[in-house]
């Protein structure tokens, strides 16, 4: 029996120290994931390690464990490895191992090893501890190629106690993703932190910052990525971790796609040395194609010789690397390196790089401290370059450009178009465009012209189109050019110009429009020798051909129109111009202002809106604002006077009476009236400017105590996916039930005279426009036939005085789009289920309030077999339609294929205009 026992401590004693000697090296690590083609999912897959080399144990073997259900052990004879010795006792090591994964996922890249050296603090008995790091990868087809973030600077810095410690990863992503960075906390295993830990900077090991500051901290920046601990209290080894989180830009949403932590080591000794300084150049902003030469400074208080590293980015890419010399290398202090980049094209990216500089001193005794600092450069894309633009019949203007000198690298060239000139030359490293141009066209970089068409109702004659060109560079790395010159344009006056729609006389049934237009000063004579005749015509509403009417072939190019209902309706015009009776072309439209008023409290808020073809909106020219009553007795009813000129350029086409233009109040019992006249001007010489239209009369009372209460409005139906589920799929007809309920309650006027509802087709934000006008007595609506689903109501309330309350609650109703895919076809033309292809019947399967589909279908490795965009498509035929073809027509072979893409909505809700369309098919055969 005593036998057994002292063998049993015997060999109890020999495993403790095989364990103590396997066990007391692994100071610190992480996984990096590389893709290495991108018709296989075969990962190249590093881990780094760094150990103690006080320890004979050499590192490995380890498991990694890849995520998929497959697990291998990681061992010095058959993985490639790379020993170095850092210094400071630590010693890094580097294991290479391929694996291919099966199919698109999301995967875990683990590795363990025992175990972790001796003496680490914040942990329990770390000798016997595991060490443990996580990488995660996201292989999916549809996000492109992903690999991990890499590191470049190894955590092999000591620290002084008292004295602020700095690490930084030196990250950058190969495929341009953003990084941001997260503290975690060391781990023993999957999802298992080592015991005890605790944080250097708790009270335990730390009492104050290196300026004497309470409490310590350790703290990483989320976005560069230092990790900071100020100030160690204790000297000693200790263990910290960190996530480097990797974001992908994905249907304009930043995606998290990807991590690698790093668990680290920090070595604190007592010494009286100072962290060296460092100079670094101003961070700098460069066009593709310039050679960066900067000089890097350092130097320390002490003296010491120096050492200055290079990391990041810059160093590492493959295409045109950044250099520095001298490298690796102690100078006397003060010590300086030069760095060298010559940028190309493929360069260009939406974020800056982040170049890491690392200064290290060499003291006579003690430990070495550092200091890192970030320097960032950003490489934007050049101008574009424009050749020329020249107007074209219909009223187009062609636009050409010389080829990108980045074409390679960039993806698409922008056409952005403003009304007159704005001549900014952009700030330094500013890219895109500014505010006030509007987008209207895109084309590939192998293409260098367009025509803008206006959206097929050609330019407005007379005006002056200015256009800049911006390049866009592809994701992930993003990114835009800096903007073009600007290059301008005046459209020819070859058609009649509206200069004046204004109205002269405000009443319900007789009243009056004047309107005026210029003869086709630009025509050509010789084709169109004349005499020239013109055909007005009339519309209702700010635009459109609503009750359009001809108001007869002209001579003359001005015309007075009688008999309208200038109180209530907009109304629009269009001169048509004939030659010998025979239609030549035709002016863009132009409506009257309407004026609306607003009750604020005893003022008048006052708000004019107008579509016209000049331009409304010159400082030089401002809208006049004119109204009765001016007088302290409030008697002078029939008299107009200029109350106010306002500089819309500034404060937009709107105005507050409150009576302070004369000093006097505003009367709540007192009726005032108001007209407001519009100027602006054409960039066409030889007609008078400005051009002044008025508006109609509008009146009301500021009676803030007896104005109408608004309505409480409902909709009652019908439900929208009840409704259509039981139409045809290409029924394109509604209708919106309504009902309201008068609020007499509190100071509201109960004497009522009717109700006006109003709609817009756009949402709330959208512009509201009258659409029915009810009796006091009628409190329900029907609209029928109506073109949409979709739509925002609300409804008003009219006393006898014509005063109008505030609008009621907003009711909105939204289209119900439904799109479905199968899951399988069987392309083997026996006529069923042969494409790929959107539901159609039964009705509630069809597709409904679909704009637009795009997709593209790839294999299982990625490489792209089928691509569609309905929207660029002759018919914009939804439904895809796809006959298991590759791209260039043979056949594919059985099997699962992965689509992706976006189907387009027509729908109020701006989180469901677009939805992604992801998954699987199975093509049979």
């Amino acid at each position: 029996m005593k036998l057994k026992i002292h063998l049993g401590l015997f060999f109890i004693a020999l495993f403790m120290g095989i364990t103590s000697a396997w066990a007391t090296h692994i100071r610190a690590g992480e996984i990096i994931a590389e893709r290495v083609s991108v018709q296989a999912l075969t990962y190249q897959i590093t881990v780094v390690g760094y150990t103690d080399t006080r320890s004979s144990v050499i590192f490995g073997p380890g498991r990694i464990n890849f995520g998929d259900g497959r697990e291998e052990q990681l061992n010095t004879q058959s993985d490639f490895s790379v020993v170095r010795d850092l210094g400071n006792q630590i010693e890094q090591n580097i294991f290479v191992i391929r694996h291919t994964f099966q199919g698109p996922g999301k995967y875990k890249i683990r590795f363990i090893e025992f175990n972790r050296n001796d003496l680490t603090l914040n942990m329990d008995n770390s000798v016997d501890t595991p060490f443990y790091v996580e990488t995660e990868i996201n292989i999916d087809p549809f996000f492109g190629v992903n690999n991990s973030p890499v590191l470049t600077i190894p955590p092999v810095d000591n620290g002084a106690v008292n004295v602020r410690y700095i690490h930084n990863p030196g990250a950058y992503d190969p495929d341009g993703d953003s990084l941001s960075y997260a503290l975690d906390i060391p781990k023993q295993a999957f999802e298992r932190p080592v015991n005890n830990y605790r944080s250097p900077a708790s009270p335990e090991f730390s009492q104050r910052q290196e300026n004497g500051a309470t409490p310590a901290f350790l703290r990483i920046d989320p976005v560069f990525g230092d990790l900071i601990w100020d100030a160690p209290g204790t000297a000693g080894q200790f263990n910290v971790a960190f996530r480097i989180i990797e974001w992908r830009k994905i249907n304009g949403k930043f995606e998290q796609i990807g991590y690698v932590v790093r668990d680290m080591q920090i070595i604190i000794e007592n010494s009286n040395n100072r962290r060296p300084q460092l100079i670094l150049p101003p961070d700098l902003c460069v066009e593709a194609g310039t050679k960066i030469e900067e000089i890097i400074q350092g130097q320390d208080p002490d003296g010491d010789p120096i050492k200055i590293e290079v990391f990041g980015e810059p160093i590492q890419i493959n295409s045109s690397p950044a250099d520095y010399s001298p490298e690796n290398v102690f100078q006397p202090q003060p010590g300086i390196v030069n760095f060298t980049w010559q940028t190309v094209c493929n360069h260009v990216r939406e974020r800056e790089y982040e170049v890491r500089i690392r200064i290290t001193d060499q003291p006579r005794s003690g430990p070495s401290l550092v200091d890192i600092q970030t320097w960032k450069i950003k490489v934007v894309g050049p101008p574009p370059v424009w050749d020329d633009l020249v107007q074209k019949p219909g009223r187009t203007v062609d636009l050409t450009w010389d080829p990108y000198v980045c074409a390679n690298s960039a993806q698409e060239m922008q056409i952005w178009r403003r009304i007159n000139s704005d001549p900014y030359v952009p700030d330094s490293c500013e890219t895109g465009i500014r505010p006030g141009y509007e987008l209207v066209g895109i084309t590939d970089m192998n293409t260098f012209s367009f025509t803008d068409l206006n959206g097929g109702d050609g330019l407005a004659p007379g005006n002056t189109y200015c256009y800049r060109l911006v390049a866009a560079y592809p994701q992930p790395r993003a990114g835009l050019s800096i903007v073009s010159e600007e290059i301008c344009i005046t459209i020819d006056v070859d058609v009649p110009i509206i200069t004046n729609v204004s109205i002269e006389a405000t009443d319900p049934q007789s009243g009056e429009i004047f309107v005026k237009w210029t003869p086709p000063y630009d025509i050509d004579k010789t084709q169109f020798p004349g005499p020239y005749t013109y055909e007005l015509l009339r519309s209702e509403g700010f635009t459109g051909t609503q009750n359009r009417t001809s108001l007869g072939i002209l001579s003359d190019t001005l015309f007075t129109d009688r008999g309208l209902n200038t109180e209530n309706l907009v109304y629009n015009y269009k001169v048509v111009l004939l030659d010998n009776n025979v239609k030549i072309d035709t002016s863009s439209s132009a409506s009257s202002v309407r004026l609306e008023p607003t009750i604020i409290n005893e003022a008048i808020e006052l708000n004019w809106t107008f579509n016209v073809p000049w331009n409304n909106q010159i400082a030089q020219y401002t809208h006049e604002v004119y109204r009765n009553r001016t007088d302290a007795a409030a008697q002078d009813e029939g008299t107009f006077v200029k109350i106010a000129e306002v500089d819309v350029t500034q404060q937009g086409f709107k105005f507050l009476d409150d009576g302070s233009f004369n000093g006097v109040t505003l009367k709540k019992e007192v009726e005032y009236c108001y007209y407001v006249i519009t100027k602006g001007a054409y960039n066409v010489a030889g007609l008078v400017y400005p051009l002044e239209n008025k508006s109609q009369i509008v009146c009301a009372k500021p009676d803030d105590n007896r104005l109408p209460c608004p309505p409480e409005l409902t909709f009652e139906g019908p439900e929208c996916a009840a409704y259509v589920a039981e139409q045809p799929c290409n029924s394109n007809t509604f209708e919106h039930v309504l009902s309201w309920q008068p609020d007499f309650s509190g100071d509201c006027d109960d004497e009522l005279s009717g109700y006006r509802l109003y709609f817009t087709p756009d949402g709330e934000e959208g512009q509201f426009n009258l659409v029915g006008q009810y009796s006091s007595l009628q409190l329900t609506a029907t609209l029928r036939n109506l073109p949409t689903y979709r739509g925002c109501y609300y409804i008003t309330a009219i006393d006898r005085s014509g005063n109008e309350s505030e609008p009621s609650n907003v009711v909105c109703v939204d289209n119900c789009p439904v799109y479905n895919l199968p899951n399988a076809f069987t392309p083997n033309n026996d006529g069923v289920n042969d494409t790929f292809m959107a539901f159609d019947n039964p009705f509630a399967q069809c597709p409904r309030f679909v704009t637009g589909v795009e997709i593209f279908i790839v294999n299982r490795w990625g490489a792209e077999v089928f691509r569609y965009n309905s929207l660029s498509s002759n018919e914009n035929d939804v439904f895809i339609r796809w006959n298991g073809r590759d791209q260039s027509g043979n056949e594919l072979p059985a099997g699962t294929y992965f689509y992706s893409g976006t189907v387009f909505f027509d729908v109020l809700d701006p989180a469901l205009k677009q939805r992604e369309l992801k998954g699987t098919i199975q093509l049979l055969r």
